[in-house]
Order: structure tokens, then sequence, then C-alpha cells
């Protein structure tokens, strides 16, 4: 299903903005820093920009890992729901084809010249 036009005019306000404010930045802080991992002896030389936007990387999949699984439950439910939902079609399905069948065998009897039964409500 596509996303409304509203949502996405409001999706590229945001998006663009963004993404010019990261290629500027990227741009300015283009100079090397030294990284140091201090248990170990491995200290790299990177690009300012790098760092900082892979940090960024970084907490966006980390905030979409909590985010997922945050929402187990709530997918769970979903499923079971569905599932029950699935399984009283099927019953509704199967009690209107009995319901269709005794209809059926009663009009038979009836064009059989056999007294009709009176209906459930007349008393």
């Amino acid at each position: 299903m596509r996303k409304p036009l509203v949502m996405r005019v409001l999706s590229w306000i945001v998006l663009v903005p963004v993404g010019v404010a990261l290629v500027v930045f990227s741009v300015v802080n283009r100079h090397a820093i030294k990284v140091d991992f201090w248990p170990f002896d491995f200290a790299p030389e990177v690009r300012l920009f790098a760092v900082i936007l892979g940090i960024l990387a970084i907490g966006v999949l980390w905030g979409g890992i909590a985010a997922w699984l945050a929402g187990g439950p709530r997918r769970r439910q979903g499923r079971e729901a569905q599932r029950r939902a699935d399984r009283l079609e099927m019953d509704l399905r199967a009690a209107r084809r009995e319901i269709d069948r005794l209809k059926n065998e009663q009009t038979a009897k009836d064009s059989r010249g056999k007294p009709a039964l009176p209906p459930a409500d007349a008393a």
C-alpha cells in the first residue's frame, strides 16, 4: 500500500535537509583522527566524518533492533488473533453450509406434501 501524498511530501521535507546537512558535515570534517581501541594495540587513522556517521549508523541499527524486539509481543498477539479469526471464519462457513443443507432438506420435505414445521418463533 502506498503512503498518502501528505506523508510522502513530509518525508521529503525532512529527508532532503537531513541529507544536505550530512553532506555538508562530511565535507567540513574531512581531517583524519586517530581512533584508539584502548585494550588492544590498534589505533587506525580515520576521517572524522566516518567515525561520527559510523557511530550514528550503529545507533540507528541498535534502536531498530530494540524496537523490533519490543514489538515482539504485539506481533505474536497479532498472529494469534489472525489464526483465531481464520478458525472462526472456517466455523462460520461450515455453519452456513449446514444451514443451507438443512434448508434444502426442509424444502424437499415441504415439496413432497408433508406438513412444514412451524417457525421457531411462532408460539
